[in-house]
């Protein structure tokens, strides 16, 4: 039997998906808690609403590291030039227009 446990509080809706995909590629079974508290939030910010990750005990340890991995890995969130949206840092092309990341 499972026992899900959070390990890890997300900055908004989007890293925790993020991060759970990772996850997933990894073969750690992850779950996001909070992601339907989003539609009670209507127009505010993404960050307003707390978002964790939960994962088994059985994959802790692998889990946290891969965490600590990606927090030493993180890029900053950019703006697109084109159409000024913002987008994770981990993204290479705009989520909204698909415009390629400039460092300029």
């Amino acid at each position: 039997m499972s026992q899900w446990h959070e390990f890890y509080r997300a900055a908004n809706f989007v890293e925790a998906k993020l991060l759970q995909g990772m996850l997933g590629k990894m073969g750690i079974d992850s779950r996001v808690d909070g992601e339907y508290a989003m539609a009670g939030a209507g127009e505010l910010p993404m960050d307003v609403v707390e978002v964790s990750l939960k994962v088994d005990l059985a994959h802790w340890d692998k889990a946290k590291q891969a965490v600590r991995d990606y927090e030493v890995n993180h890029k900053q969130e950019w703006t697109c030039s084109r159409c000024g949206e913002g987008n994770p840092g981990s993204f290479e092309y705009c989520w909204s227009c698909q415009h390629e990341f400039s460092a300029k």
